[in-house]
This record gives C-alpha cells, structure tokens and sequence, in this order.
C-alpha cells in the first residue's frame, strides 16, 4: 500500500512539476521581447518638458532647509511639475515637494493636478479617461515599492493607455498600453508568477 502511494505521489507530483517547468519556458523567451511595464528615467526624461533654468531661485540645500527635516535627504531630484520646476527630496520613504522658483512647499496634490500631469504624459485630454483611485495593488502595481506612492489616480483612455499617478507626490508611477499589457502576460507574469491574489499581500 506504501509503495502504491509512493508511485502515484511521485507520478502526479512529477507531473506538476512538468507543467511548471513548460510555462517557464515559453514565458522565459517571452521575457527576451516584453518586460513587464514600468517607468524609467529616461522614460520620464522623453516627456518631461524642457527646463527652464531662469526660473530657479531656489538652491537645493535652501530648499531642503524649508522642510526643516532631522535627517538629510536620501535622494534629490529637480524636475518640471504642473508647469514650474521643483525639488523632490526623498527622505525615507516619503517625498517632499519644495518648488525652485519660490521656495513654496506642496503639501498635496489636488484631483486636478493629478488629471494634468496624466494628459501631459499620455498627451490626451483627461476629460476622455476614465480615472479610478486605487489604495491597494492592482495588475500592475504589485510591486512593493508602489506602496510609499498611494494612493494612485489611475487614468485609462479608450486607445488602451494607463497613466497611474501618485496622489503622494503628483509623479506618474506606472504607464501601460495594450501592447506592454499583452506583452506582460505572455513573459513576465506567467513567469514570475506574478498575479495579483499571489503578491498584494507580500512583505515591504
């Protein structure tokens, strides 16, 4: 009776085990031409608008000085938002928004600036998306590191692109198209196993 079970546990375990090892081999040249969607410098470098330095008035380290912050800042950035160019000082998790033209704080991010910085991305009118907020993971936000960014205004316009913005610091965190999408659950996804249930409640 052992040795009856011993064969069929190894038989149908042996099985499912095949079956992994034939997703993981499709999905692995997947990866050779689709990665999964996110955003990178230079992603954000292409539409970011050019940088008018006239308009800096403010040094980084005065800038910094308004956050009246203990500890010093892990990351500093100056880009264009809404229009005007500013600091973004990542301490610890959080970010911190200072512009350099006036020194002005933004201490939050209101629905309508949010709707312009995903028109500027995708270069749409935000009228004709639909815009949901999202406070937990979704398909493609399951990484951890999207936790410190939401809540995420997601914008989707009927040509299939998404433009998820953080309502934390008004910055697109996550763009997707239809293409990248398809892409993504032929490579990465299956992959990596990388399916919603699996990783929203995976550990910081």
């Amino acid at each position: 009776m052992i040795k009856r079970s011993a064969i069929f546990l190894h038989r149908w375990l042996g099985v499912a085990l095949c079956l992994l090892f034939l997703l993981w081999f499709p999905s692995g040249i997947g990866m050779m031409y689709w990665d999964f969607p996110s955003v990178s410098a230079g992603d954000r470098l292409d539409r970011s608008p050019a940088l008018d330095s006239s308009k800096i008035h403010v040094s980084p380290a005065d800038a910094f000085a308004a956050l009246d912050q203990s500890q010093p800042a892990g990351q500093v950035r100056l880009n264009i938002f809404d229009g005007r160019p500013v600091y973004r000082f990542r301490v610890g998790r959080g970010e911190s928004l200072v512009y350099a033209d006036t020194g002005a704080r933004q201490l939050d991010v209101p629905a309508d600036m949010t709707a312009r910085v995903a028109s500027a991305w995708a270069r749409q009118p935000a009228g004709a998306a639909t815009v949901v907020t999202l406070d937990a993971a979704d398909q493609w936000t399951v990484q951890g590191s999207f936790r410190s960014t939401r809540p995420l205004s997601k914008y989707s316009w009927p040509n299939g692109e998404q433009v998820y913005v953080s309502q934390a610091s008004g910055e697109v965190v996550q763009y997707t198209t239809s293409a990248s999408r398809v892409g993504a659950y032929l490579g990465p996804i299956p992959h990596w196993i990388y399916f919603t249930p699996l990783r929203r409640n995976q550990l910081a």
